[in-house]
């Protein structure tokens, strides 16, 4: 069931993608429109320089297409495991699907839900929010934008 639920949200993002690449010209389908096969060890992780309220977690990510730093991409994003984000915010929506353990994403006042393997979300670009990997092991997600990968921490008023 597990393998289910994932295949049919990846399968959703896939058709969201796909759907974008026919509607916006200026999101560019992988490799030129050219059939891809990857296996996973295919991909390096580069680290995004992104601590977590414990300073000894982070972030890395590793493109599947375009570049997550200068525009549209699909992007492969690793959590260590006990990260939690500080409230933080993206200039741009992104579209976001669970490969590995147990993340939590939501806004202040939320009530943090666990989200597995097969599990979606959707980041509106502005909204101050917090990511967690709550999982032992690292989490990763797959995630799909139209513009460039950013992170703004507002400021704090003491």
């Amino acid at each position: 069931m597990k393998f289910r639920s994932l295949a049919v949200a990846t399968l959703a993002l896939f058709a969201f993608t796909a759907s974008s690449h026919a509607q916006d010209e200026s999101f560019p389908p992988a490799n030129g429109g050219t059939s891809v096969t990857n296996p996973a060890s295919h991909y390096s992780f580069t680290d995004t320089g992104a601590r977590g309220v414990n300073p000894n977690t982070g972030i890395q990510f590793s493109n599947v297409w375009g570049d997550a730093t200068k525009g549209a991409h699909g992007a492969f994003f690793r959590f260590d495991p006990g990260f939690v984000s500080k409230l933080h915010s993206h200039t741009y929506d992104y579209y976001a699907v669970v490969i590995r353990g147990q993340l939590e994403n939501y806004q202040p006042g939320q009530k943090p839900e666990k989200l597995g393997p097969g599990s979606y979300w959707y980041q509106r670009g502005k909204q101050a929010h917090t990511t967690a990997c709550v999982s032992k092991q690292p989490c990763l997600i797959y995630i799909v934008q139209q513009n460039k990968f950013d992170a703004q921490i507002p400021p704090t008023t003491e």
